[in-house]
């Protein structure tokens, strides 16, 4: 399976590797060819333990701030940081923009998706009001949270997504991206009412009749499952717990846990997923139920004909 964020990341996320340097009142750094003095905020700045033998030079102070808003976005005093960063240190930010505008001409693995969006809320810092970068953040978290390896941390990406989405609301009431995006995440945390509100808004909105029907079956589908006695995302935790008994090798308990959902008409109608089959299968594979495995992952390649890792499984059978 594909390595997950935490796998990727833990050894960069340690805050011990800094530490909060308060700048005297009079401290400035210089920057451009003229060495323009830029005052420093008074407030603590993160400072690589490293580069403290001496106090900090302006460089050390630019790459602190800078490392640490990376791994730590929604710190404490991050605009401030953003800006320091904006008004001394513009090399870093276009170092930001580089790496975004790389990533989104390949496809990547969910660790580097999770880096770029944690880039960014960087940008975003500094331009709250930016439309842009608020829908790349909504869709992107939406994006990650419906990826099958980051069904562990499902809901806080949900969140995320709900919490940018929203922001765009606020700054255009009737932004038709944004209330389909928002009305699918509240489906995903069972409040169907709020998501049949917001496709009644897009219904008025919409003028040509293919996009009404479809917004209209929509509706119709949130009415017919009216008031789920579990949201879905209760679900898609499941699975991710089942994915780390996987791991661990507690094969007993992840094929219990799977087994039932599959058992779930309500998941099993709203959540079609070759990779759950998949992961089913693989499950079923290692305790010794052959048969069932086979039934699984034949039902993966029914979902997606392509799916190489259950192709392989059904054949090692």
């Amino acid at each position: 399976m594909m390595k997950s964020l935490t796998d990727l990341d833990r050894n960069n996320l340690d805050p011990r590797k800094f530490i909060f340097w308060q700048p005297p009142a009079d401290r400035a750094i210089h920057v451009g060819p003229d060495q323009k003095p830029v005052s420093l905020p008074q407030i603590p700045l993160p400072i690589k333990r490293k580069d403290m033998d001496n106090g900090p030079s302006d460089n050390a102070i630019g790459e602190g701030v800078y490392d640490y808003l990376r791994q730590f976005p929604d710190c404490l005093h991050n605009t401030d940081y953003a800006e320091l960063l904006r008004d001394g240190y513009a090399h870093f930010l276009a170092d930001l923009a580089a790496h975004v505008v790389m990533l989104d001409k390949k496809e990547v693995e969910p660790a580097y998706v999770f880096r770029k969006l944690t880039y960014l809320k960087i940008l975003h810092l500094l331009e709250p009001d930016n439309m842009g970068l608020l829908w790349q953040l909504s869709q992107g978290f939406y994006g990650l949270a419906m990826t099958f390896t980051e069904l562990p941390q499902v809901r806080r990406h949900l969140l995320n997504a709900m919490r940018y989405g929203q922001d765009i609301l606020k700054l255009q009431a009737d932004d038709h991206a944004a209330l389909n995006l928002l009305a699918e995440i509240d489906i995903l945390f069972g409040d169907y009412p709020a998501a049949i509100n917001k496709f009644d808004r897009l219904l008025k909105s919409f003028p040509d009749q293919k996009t009404a029907d479809n917004i209209g079956d929509r509706i119709e589908s949130c009415v017919h499952v009216g008031f789920p006695d579990h949201p879905l995302v209760d679900d898609l935790e499941c699975i991710g717990e089942a994915m780390h008994l996987y791991a661990a090798k507690d094969y007993r308990r992840a094929t219990e846990l799977l087994e039932r959902l599959e058992e779930d008409n309500y998941f099993t109608t709203e959540f079609k997923s070759a990779d759950f089959f998949c992961l089913l299968g693989m499950c079923r594979i290692k305790t010794g139920d052959r048969a069932g495995a086979f039934d699984a992952l034949s039902q993966a390649l029914e979902i997606a004909p392509d799916h190489i890792q259950a192709r392989e499984a059904l054949e090692s059978i």
